[in-house]
């Protein structure tokens, strides 16, 4: 960052916080987006009927980022490429251009043969959709599972360390920190699992394989939001409007989508790898437990939803239940917004509930070794480090 700010104002001392990726790769999408409207804006001035289609392009690509499969699906691989050693923060991003791919392809056809095929899009839509729930699905289930399993090896670790003498563990190199919180959360043991679930997921073993992903994702087109950005193309392709002019609308969903994705991905990087527990390795892990399972929760909720919207749209059957079905599939925005909300409230939750918590381990701690192991009082973490020698 040192590079970056010498030619921008300094830095709030929070942001400074943020890992350097991360404020970069926010940052570029940030220059983006505002490079994209300039362009859209010079055209839009011999447009100006289409200023206001223009904007709900971008509203929708913003609202369509926090659908809950979009959330859930970069959650879950940031947190799994985490576990793996990397510092993935375009996660998002790759994942958000492969879903988009789709739209803007087919925004294309459209346009160009000003609304001909809308008859025969319903046929495409369908088998699309069978297919991208399906994907999406087993893509969440498999996490899900994975994920579990890394809940398991997480919990039995912290388990391990509150039964040492001293679990608090302190740093002399800065540099270690993140490379130390990182290898509290990787996968341990050779046992059937850990083999089964290192296979499934070397699949997506970098940030760039989530763009196939994306793709198989977007060809649901099961959102109200893909629907009325194609319907906003088709109806500009049939008044004759250029098919250059109508690449405005997809794009502009595009950098809006790409945005809040790629930084949903990178702030949840930041906070899986934060240096404010680096030091202390029981908060490493609670933390992570706290996190993974929250993930483990929303998947297997978002991946049980899609697998009976697959079921609904197959067999098409009728009643109460499928009507709540429905109305939940038509609103995937308010339940991403939800999970949005729910990792911060459980963050917030789990930080006020540290410290007691904390304290409550420490004195069963102190129970169970010698006195001359224990003599002084509980220590936090950002307190003076505890001498172990």
């Amino acid at each position: 960052m040192r590079g970056l700010r010498g030619f921008t104002l300094p830095l709030p001392e929070r942001f400074n916080a943020l890992p350097s990726p991360v404020i970069q790769i926010i940052g570029l999408l940030i220059v983006v987006n505002l490079l994209v409207w300039v362009a859209a804006g010079l055209v839009l001035h011999y447009f100006p009927a289409m200023i206001s289609p223009a904007v709900l392009s971008y509203t929708l690509g913003l609202r369509h980022a926090l659908d809950a499969d979009h959330i859930s699906a970069i959650d879950l691989m940031t947190r799994r490429l985490i576990a793996s050693g990397q510092r993935p923060v375009t996660v998002g991003t790759f994942f958000s251009l492969g879903h988009s791919t789709i739209v803007i392809i087919t925004c294309v056809v459209v346009a160009a043969t000003s609304g001909a095929l809308r008859d025969r899009f319903d046929n495409f839509a369908y088998v699309g959709g069978i297919v991208g729930t399906s994907v999406s699905a087993a893509f969440l289930i498999l996490l899900c599972l994975g994920n579990s399993w890394v809940l398991y090896r997480l919990i039995r670790r912290l388990r391990q360390v509150l039964r040492e003498p001293d679990p608090h563990s302190s740093a002399d190199e800065d540099g270690a920190d993140e490379d130390r919180a990182a290898a509290n959360l990787q996968l341990e043991g050779a046992g059937f699992l850990a083999n089964v679930f290192r296979k499934l997921f070397r699949i997506v073993d970098r940030p760039w394989k989530m763009y196939p992903l994306g793709v198989l994702f977007g060809l649901g087109f099961d959102t109200s939001s893909e629907i009325a950005i194609l319907g906003i193309a088709s109806i500009q392709g049939a008044q004759g409007t250029s098919l250059w002019v109508i690449l405005i609308f997809p794009i502009l969903f595009t950098a809006g989508m790409c945005l809040l994705d790629t930084s949903d991905g990178a702030l949840m990087m930041s906070l899986y790898t934060s240096k404010a527990f680096a030091r202390d390795t029981v908060a490493i892990l609670y933390y992570s437990i706290v996190l993974t399972a929250i993930t483990v929760v929303v998947s297997a909720f978002i991946g049980v939803i899609q697998v009976l919207s697959l079921a609904q749209n197959v067999g098409e059957p009728e009643g109460k239940f499928w009507d709540g079905l429905s109305a939940i599939s038509d609103h995937f925005e308010i339940i991403g917004g939800s999970i949005c909300g729910l990792f911060l409230l459980v963050g917030v939750g789990s930080i006020l509930v540290y410290k007691p918590w904390r304290r409550r381990m420490e004195s069963r701690r102190i129970q169970r070794v010698p006195e001359t192991d224990s003599d002084g009082p509980f220590h936090d973490p950002e307190d003076a480090p505890i001498d172990s020698s």
